[in-house]
């Protein structure tokens, strides 16, 4: 197949140039109806695309194949057997490839520092969650991937597991020993579902870490938009070999995806898959250099410190893109970092915590860019030094070790059963009913039916009170959490 070809982009300028005199939806039909002042915001060109697959982008029973056809070149284009472009982002991507290898009642492991979206899903089908512990950087308290000795004894505890889902690479870059984990997976007839939502670009580009699907995952999905152009909410869901039943993937994907998927974020994953496929190598040589060059200039500023290759677990990899930036040091709260490079230096990171901040750079960021949190995070330093500017100190947790995950009770019937609030600083040892996942980058790290422990329930009040960021408690407060009555 020709790699050059983007049938959505073909479709829909075919669109523009001669649009149709619609009588159904979407009922703004191409701009004609909608605001004039999201008009002014967002411009016409945006609504003009915004048409549906058949009797838009296709003929009335999709004839020409465009949507099709742009799933083949993609499955070749990462040397897969199968691809499908998603609308609602990797979690809808994570739940297709969930319903493909599992029913209620069945066993699938998670790496303990999955997304909510896989625990989200197995809450409700029913899914039996056994989870496997992380690497730990004690020094940056950051959980890395799986070990395959971790792997090896948690499928010796469940022989009937149906999947391992993991992720890598991680949130700071770091990939797992993919092919190790995947053969101890295969010798059990067990799937490989890799979470690999900020890894769509490695199999673009030498200088990235490997791609899971060459390493032997049977199942990987890609976050288009988090690093590589794509709108928000692209994705796409790779498998590759023959342990992974297609058919009932195709299935999944059919029973999840909307009838309505949006035109333009597809269109938008048909062009990144093309450039990508012409021309990744440049496109992430410049990304990389550009990093390279942040790396040097943050170097230079005393007290931060950065993740390295020499810091990672053996057989792993480190996506140079993804700079952890440690800044314990200077002893102050990450999140009161972050919050202070908004307000002064209009720099966002993609994450922070209790002592550190991440920084992504990707095809978008520009030397402009690297040369605003470079000159941000080196004007903060010299404040806090030379005492003109004061942020809220960083906080004593409990270490990410301390917080491993006991399940008391299966999580849907934990979820479902009579439930009662209580304070965070009393909850330990009960049963936690809800799920709480501090975002970025939604890790829960309390699941229903997790037995809540004294260090749980100090990391999550200590987090709290330090700025963290809980997605949906069921208390906006923060102050209580929902347990099993």
């Amino acid at each position: 197949m020709d790699q050059r070809e983007a049938p959505l982009l073909d479709a829909l300028t075919a669109v523009e140039r001669r649009p149709p005199h619609g009588f159904g939806a979407p009922g703004h039909h191409q701009g004609a109806g909608v605001s004039k002042a999201l008009l002014r915001l967002l411009g016409r060109r945006l609504f003009a695309a915004d048409v549906i697959t058949p009797k838009g982008l296709d003929d009335r029973t999709e004839g020409a194949h465009a949507l099709q056809r742009a799933h083949e070149i993609a499955a070749q284009a990462w040397n897969a057997d199968f691809c499908r472009f998603v609308t609602g982002g990797s979690t809808q991507s994570l739940h297709t490839a969930l319903a493909a290898v599992a029913g209620p009642g069945d066993t699938v492991l998670f790496a303990v520092n999955v997304h909510k979206a896989e625990r989200a899903y197995a809450l409700a089908a029913g899914i039996e969650a056994a989870i496997v512990p992380a690497i730990v950087d004690a020094d940056r308290d950051i959980e890395h991937g799986v070990a395959p000795e971790a792997l090896a004894a948690a499928l010796d505890a469940h022989p009937h597991a149906k999947a391992f889902v993991l992720v890598s690479p991680t949130y700071y870059g770091v990939t797992s020993d993919i092919a190790a984990l995947a053969d101890l997976c295969h010798d059990r007839g067990v799937a490989l579902i890799c979470d690999a939502a900020w890894g769509g670009a490695f199999a673009f580009c030498e200088r990235l870490p490997h791609d899971a699907l060459t390493k032997g995952a049977d199942i990987a999905v890609y976050s288009l938009h988090k690093t590589m152009g794509a709108l928000t909410q692209g994705s796409a869901l790779l498998a590759k070999g023959d342990r992974v039943d297609r058919q009932r993937l195709w299935m999944a994907y059919e029973l999840f995806e909307t009838t309505s998927p949006s035109v333009p974020i597809l269109a938008s994953l048909d062009a990144v898959r093309r450039d990508h496929a012409i021309d990744g190598e440049a496109i992430w040589g410049r990304v990389l250099d550009s990093a390279d060059d942040l790396r040097r200039r943050l170097a230079r500023i005393d007290g931060l410190s950065m993740l390295c290759e020499d810091d990672l677990p053996p057989n792993c990899e480190l996506d140079r893109s993804k700079l952890l930036i440690d800044c314990s040091a200077l002893g102050v709260s990450g999140y009161a970092l972050d919050d202070w490079l908004v307000a002064e230096h209009r720099v966002s990171v993609a994450i922070s915590g209790a002592n550190h901040l991440l920084a992504i750079v990707s095809p978008g960021t520009t030397a402009g860019d690297v040369r605003a949190l470079a000159r941000g995070l080196g004007d903060g330093v010299r404040r806090l030094r030379a005492g003109t500017l004061a942020l809220a100190p960083a906080p004593n947790l409990p270490g990410m070790a301390e917080l491993a995950v006991e399940m008391a009770m299966p999580g849907t019937q934990a979820f479902f059963a009579p439930a009662e609030r209580v304070p965070i600083a009393a909850a330990a040892g009960r049963i936690a009913a809800e799920l709480i996942a501090p975002a970025p980058p939604g890790v829960p790290r309390l699941v229903p039916g997790q037995r809540i422990g004294e260090a749980h329930a100090a990391w999550l009040a200590g987090s709290r009170d330090a700025g963290a960021f809980f997605l949906d408690p069921t208390d906006p407060s923060e102050r209580t959490v929902r347990v099993v009555a």
